[in-house]
């Protein structure tokens, strides 16, 4: 798969193109390496603990991160786009040693596994926005759409085949062999990210923090003052709570299955109706006004929710 990808990527500026190769193998290398470890540090908690409680946990100090990152705007707009990307996938090559570490020496305290798995998601969290900057530094202005279409690919493709691989790998070499395995796509991510020559703008360092964090907040206030947003910034937050309690849920239900195996299905299944919902179903509904697309997506939502509830068994 991102090998097509690659030889798909063609255009007149043969240095850029390669650089923008090497853009897209390290974000596919590197996505992979995210659900490496958030599959299998799930699974070992699981079998750590035995508690849907610390698997909950787990899964907030993954997905926090990705609230957080409106805090790091402004130290991503001042710095080298390239410099910063190496930096953050090598602090997740960093981390996930020492998982290997600790796994090894069969250390039992799970408020130290989800401490560090917090600290990787906030890096592997980082890298998506500032891979992002980098796109139009390495294309053509009217080869931008391409490009972010190929980037998607190559996030949400690696996302379902890695999420299902990681559960048939822990079934044959466990999860510290798993982890290994993920240090190496790290290995892999920094030196190719190491390998693009770009020539980047100098950075302008005129605006102030206090002036950043003016603008941060000016958000808040738009929503505060604004009904309908407050109603619908309230409604997201709600259905966002209880939508991610599936990934806990998704731990429980691999295990009730049989195993790591069933574990890396079903989460393979949800990538793949992100990217189903992302393509196909938001051409649809796109045509259709906002209040009708919103309500269909989430009638959807909850129908196939409750669905998943009474087929449990």
């Amino acid at each position: 798969m991102i090998v097509t990808l690659l030889q798909g990527l063609k255009g007149a500026d043969n240095v850029i193109n390669a650089n923008f190769r090497k853009l897209v193998l390290g974000r596919a290398v590197g996505n992979a390496g995210d659900s490496i470890y958030m599959i299998a540090m799930n699974w070992f908690i699981l079998q750590l603990t035995n508690s849907a409680l610390w698997i909950g946990i787990m899964n907030v100090a993954i997905v926090l991160p990705g609230v957080l990152l409106f805090l790091f705007g402004d130290s991503i707009d001042r710095h080298s786009k390239r410099r910063l990307l190496v930096a953050v996938e090598f602090s997740q090559l960093v981390i996930v040693v020492i998982l290997i570490g600790l796994v090894a020496l069969h250390i039992k305290l799970p408020g130290i596994y989800v401490g560090l798995v917090f600290v990787a998601a906030l890096f592997g969290s980082l890298a998506y926005p500032i891979q992002d900057t980098l796109v139009p530094l390495l294309v053509e202005p009217d080869q931008l759409v391409q490009a972010q279409a190929d980037m998607s690919i190559a996030y949400k493709g690696t996302d379902y085949v890695f999420n299902a691989l990681s559960g048939f790998l822990i079934s044959l070499c466990s999860v510290l062999g798993v982890l290994i395995m993920d240090a190496a796509t790290f290995v892999v991510t920094v030196a190719t990210f190491r390998r693009i020559k770009l020539a980047e703008p100098r950075q302008q360092h005129t605006r102030e923090k206090s002036l950043y964090l003016n603008q941060i907040l000016v958000g808040f206030k738009i929503i505060s003052t604004d009904p309908l947003l407050r109603l619908l910034t309230f409604a997201s937050v709600v259905m966002n709570f209880f939508f991610g309690g599936l990934n806990t849920y998704v731990v429980l239900f691999g295990r009730h299955f049989g195993g790591s195996i069933y574990y890396g299905i079903l989460e393979s299944m949800s990538a793949v109706g992100i990217l189903l919902g992302m393509t196909v179903v938001y051409r649809q509904l796109k045509k259709l006004t906002v209040r009708q697309s919103y309500l269909i997506g989430n009638f959807g939502r909850a129908l196939f929710m409750i669905l998943t509830v009474v087929s449990y068994n």
